[in-house]
């Protein structure tokens, strides 16, 4: 198969010189034709820009400036067909050298080339048929672990996704906290409390009511860490975000509060809701 394959190379090889020299010569001609082509477009606006001033000299200026400008035009109009004539030549040399090419291009017989090529292609076709095998059990594993690593994948995606709402939760629930302790330091700046700001600094805890009332409770200011051990302080916020019950911290009497809407009801009518 070797010796036909270095037969159709030759001739292969001979056919590309003689194209080659085509291609040589269609570009440098169609470089120079476009060149061309643009110097032509200048000859010509300039003639129609001559005659139309020949024109308007005629028409409503010096009549004798006409025939000036109108030899200018003519001028211009030579140029402009002398580059046409030569853009002309050109494109017919391309023409002639490709009529050139195809005439002297060498015939090429890759019959024994394609004969040897058919038995070394079935030769060819029984490894290949063997291999196939091979590939097909092969494959067989590959799709089992393929499977596996897309379920994986899955499962990794999911968590990834459970442990961005987590993060989202997280965020939100420690938001309304640090909105409901912002809230209940103002109402204990405002009381002007010996224990002002007792939750500076600190943290708290932030309980939502069962009760479906919408109501918080915060604790803070206690010995433990989480703000609800021994003398801690004591405030409770509605559903509008009002402050309608806070006792501070290390408030020994339950009549100790600084604020309790519901005082009356509990203590007597006329007693105080705010005791600041």
């Amino acid at each position: 198969m070797n010796r036909e394959f270095e037969a159709m190379q030759s001739a292969y090889s001979c056919r590309d010189s003689v194209w080659d020299e085509y291609t040589q010569i269609r570009d440098r001609n169609n470089s120079k034709i476009e060149s061309l082509k643009h110097e032509a477009d200048i000859e010509h606006r300039a003639m129609q820009e001559c005659f139309d001033d020949a024109s308007s000299a005629y028409q409503y200026g010096d009549k004798s400036e006409a025939p000036y400008y109108s030899q200018q035009g003519y001028e211009h109009r030579d140029r402009r067909n002398a580059l046409n004539a030569e853009i002309s030549e050109l494109a017919r040399e391309i023409k002639q050298a490709k009529a050139n090419a195809e005439a002297l291009s060498p015939k090429t017989d890759s019959s024994g080339f394609n004969r040897a090529k058919s038995s070394f292609e079935q030769a060819k076709s029984r490894h290949e048929s063997a291999q196939a095998e091979f590939n097909a059990l092969k494959n067989q594993l590959y799709s089992v672990k393929d499977d596996f690593d897309h379920l994986q994948e899955r499962f990794k995606q999911a968590q990834a996704e459970f442990n961005r709402k987590l993060e989202e939760v997280k965020s939100e629930q420690n938001s309304k906290k640090h909105q409901a302790i912002d809230k209940v330091n103002m109402a204990l700046i405002k009381s002007n409390t010996h224990y002002l700001g007792t939750i500076f600094g600190q943290d708290a805890k932030v309980v939502p009511k069962k009760d479906g009332s919408g109501k918080i409770d915060v604790y803070f200011g206690g010995l433990n860490a989480a703000g609800d051990g021994i003398g801690h302080g004591h405030a409770t916020i509605d559903a509008n975000g009002n402050v309608t019950y806070l006792r501070d911290a290390w408030a020994t009497d339950k009549h100790d509060y600084l604020i309790d809407e519901n005082a009356d009801k509990k203590y007597g009518a006329g007693t105080e809701t705010h005791r600041f």
